[in-house]
């Protein structure tokens, strides 16, 4: 098992008369290589299960486990050892002011002492051009070249490559395609499949296009209200079609659901 949650919980506003209940005792195993597509609208819990993972707030109740480490009160930098993040921001995952190596370069520190060197090793400096020559977008020869002057496909894709530099134990993709426009956005779903692939990595993926989560997802999961009310794997997901999934939330009986909200 790489990740277990267990009966987790989380108020937004608790006590108040703006409380919210964003997830309602979700119980989750995800096994090792499984790619876990994760559909759902606005406000199901997507975001908030994604950040409970990574540390960005703690869960009021439940645990989540990592392996063999229990996480639950772990805070987000000591979680990032073991866990790759992407956002949808393209702006979020990089430091605008820093150079594609010196970037690359903290992420390759990722869990680990930084201690008080400078610089960047030409043994790393060959491993990020050989990186970055497979995106074919030339910037393994812009190495020095700060980050704010690359598009936000560029950072996207340079983003995905930081995240995985040391490989991650899960991967975690938060709608990290829906701030691009369609043609850069298939770029990076390609990239995300070829790494993905090349390093068997376990994959946590939130999307709200259900095309995407059918041609990617070795398991589908819906969430509506902070709850897991579909959860499909192996090859029953080779036979789901959106016109499938749609039928699923009318027979849980959520009728507001249809393409135009899932496919935002």
């Amino acid at each position: 098992m790489m990740l277990r949650l267990n009966g987790v919980r989380k108020y937004f506003g608790r006590g108040t008369i703006n409380e919210v209940l964003a997830l309602d005792g979700v119980t989750l195993d995800i096994e090792k290589g499984e790619f876990v597509c994760v559909i759902g609208s606005n406000g199901a819990g997507k975001s908030t299960l994604m950040n409970s993972i990574a540390g960005t707030f703690f869960p009021d109740e439940g645990s989540v486990v990592l392996q063999d480490n229990a996480i639950t009160n772990w805070p987000e930098h000591k979680r990032a050892k073991f866990i790759g993040r992407v956002f949808q921001d393209p702006l979020s995952g990089t430091s605008a002011n820093m150079t594609i190596e010196e970037n690359m370069a903290i992420a390759m520190l990722r869990g680990k002492r930084r201690g008080l060197s400078r610089g960047v090793k030409p043994a790393h400096r060959e491993l990020f051009q050989n990186r970055l020559k497979k995106l074919e977008l030339g910037l393994e020869n812009r190495l020095h070249d700060r980050v704010g002057l690359l598009s936000g496909g560029q950072r996207q894709a340079l983003t995905m490559l930081m995240a995985t530099l040391v490989r991650p134990d899960i991967l975690l993709l938060d709608e990290h395609t829906a701030a691009l426009d369609p043609k850069t956005a298939e770029l990076i779903l390609s990239l995300t499949r070829e790494l993905v692939e090349e390093l068997s990595l376990t994959t946590l993926m939130i999307t709200h296009n259900m095309h995407h989560a059918l041609a990617f997802g070795s398991r589908v999961i819906m969430m509506h209200r902070g709850r897991v009310i579909f959860d499909v794997r192996g090859e029953k997901v080779k036979s789901l079609t959106v016109d499938t999934l749609l039928e699923s939330f009318h027979s849980v009986g959520i009728a507001e659901f249809s393409d135009r909200m899932l496919l935002v």
